[in-house]
């Protein structure tokens, strides 16, 4: 951007990876009903093998499509976003996303009449038209623990979050999260040792610390497909062992000496049951695909380091 070029008022950027068909759904979306601000579009496609990229191209020319040539993460894709943008607010959006309404000129009258307001996340819906479960408030290391057991229930967030009205936040869903610019420049951009998950619970931290206010707002609501982007058929391996590399890393950066070890351990105590389970099932003739012996002890093998 050329210092007499004005500044838009919005970028949005999308990181895509093997989404074709919900991706330019989202995007259709956002074009449809973005009306009232000036507004950029940049999808960030992390070697898409699906035809992605000529699919964006040809459908929706004015989009900026930077391509990678592996895939790079959502922190360091979102990163590329960042640097290339000439918004001034952010929003990074997930490509299994929809706009139902003109989300986007509420969110930026909101900033404009709320000065003290630096993250701001719209109200999240399902398909149907609920209300999803959204967490607020920082993941403790109870938390922490029972998602590990698979006993913690996110159902019991609709409860916890309360009333739907503008509210105060410590964090907000990682799925639509609104940005001033200036927040960037004054704790820099997300953390790329973090390859998928935790990046949006880390970078609410690091704004909270610098005395920054965050927002959950349900005036206006973001449709999420949810796990559509992630379960994906063929990559679900690969998302399970980032996710874990990504929990340990949060853990060593934010939890106590004692929560951060005992957390390691609880994991390969999972993992250790789960190869026993695993093998016993391949013994009997009933594994199925999450029975996989090599990912079972890979991950109970791994070392986890920043990138």
């Amino acid at each position: 951007m050329t210092q007499f070029e004005e500044p838009l008022d919005l970028t949005i950027i999308i990181v895509s990876f093997n989404t074709k068909y919900i991706l330019l759904d989202c995007l259709a979306s956002v074009y449809e009903k973005t009306e009232d601000i000036t507004f950029e579009i940049i999808v960030v496609d992390n070697d898409s093998r699906d035809g992605t990229c000529d699919s964006v191209l040809h459908k929706f020319p004015d989009v900026r499509l930077i391509q990678n040539e592996l895939n790079r993460g959502f922190s360091a894709a979102n990163n590329q976003g960042i640097r290339e943008s000439k918004g001034k607010k952010i929003a990074l959006l997930n490509p299994d996303t929809k706009l139902i309404e003109n989300s986007f000129y509420k969110v930026f009258k909101y900033f404009q009449e709320h000065s003290e307001v630096y993250i701001l996340g719209p109200s999240i819906i399902d398909v149907s038209g609920k209300q999803s479960p959204t967490r607020l408030w920082e993941d403790t290391p109870q938390d922490a623990a029972l998602k590990i057991l698979g006993l913690y229930d996110p159902s019991l967030e609709l409860q916890k979050m309360g009333k739907m009205v503008a509210k105060e936040a410590q964090v907000i869903s990682g799925c639509c999260f609104v940005i001033r610019r200036e927040l960037f420049d004054e704790i820099g951009l997300l953390d790329e040792n973090y390859f998928l998950y935790n990046e949006e619970d880390d970078f609410c931290r690091r704004a909270r610390k610098a005395g920054r206010k965050i927002l959950f707002f349900p005036e206006t609501s973001v449709q999420h497909l949810l796990g559509k982007s992630t379960h994906q058929h063929g990559h679900r391996q690969k998302v399970i062992t980032e996710a874990y590399r990504s929990n340990l890393y949060f853990y060593s950066k934010y939890y106590s000496c004692f929560w951060n070890c005992a957390l390691r351990l609880l994991y390969k105590m999972t993992f250790f049951m789960g190869l026993i389970r695993s093998t016993i099932r391949h013994l009997i003739g009933s594994a199925t695909a999450d029975d996989s012996l090599s990912l079972q002890i890979k991950l109970l093998l791994m070392s986890v380091k920043k990138r």
